[in-house]
């Protein structure tokens, strides 16, 4: 017996076959992040982790603005802002759901608004406005978002 080893075999693939691959992976999961979250939700929060925004929905939020008014004597909360159509395509818009929160940041109030404007086009603003009457003394924090199938499941329609 001679003392060299069994003959060599070659790799299925190069190194830079392999970082071609896994670099082209990573691209595809960055490009494609909505439809990953889409198939895999638990995914959101990943994306969430490395700075990458998801938006399935299509709409963004800009110019919230939350103001006070006395109306006869009393408090009247003002939410008010701009929804963005950022889809390539015209979106239905769903239901607003406006929600008071504590210092603890518990849910002590919430309601819906249906908006007059029910679809928005690529590109094109539907405005909102809401008012809370005699608001709760203990809300620090007021929450805007889209009402989804779990605020059916909880009661909140």
């Amino acid at each position: 017996m001679s003392g060299r080893g069994a003959p060599r075999r070659k790799a299925p693939f190069s190194l830079a076959t392999a970082c071609a691959a896994m670099g082209a992976l990573v691209l595809a999961i960055v490009i494609w992040r909505a439809d990953v979250v889409r198939l895999m939700p638990q995914t959101a929060g990943f994306y969430k982790l490395v700075g990458l925004d998801v938006n399935l929905r299509g709409l963004r939020f800009r110019d919230v603005k939350v103001t006070t008014e006395t109306v006869e004597g009393k408090p009247v909360l003002v939410i008010e802002g701009v929804i963005v159509g950022e889809s390539k395509k015209p979106v239905d818009l769903p239901r607003l759901r406006f929600s008071v929160r504590d210092a603890q940041g518990a849910e002590i109030y919430a309601w819906n608004t249906v908006l007059e404007q029910t679809r928005l086009k690529p590109g094109d603003h539907a405005f909102f406005k809401s008012r809370l009457a005699s608001p709760p003394s203990e809300g620090r924090s007021i929450d805007v978002r889209f009402f989804n199938k779990r605020d059916i499941a909880g009661g909140s329609v």
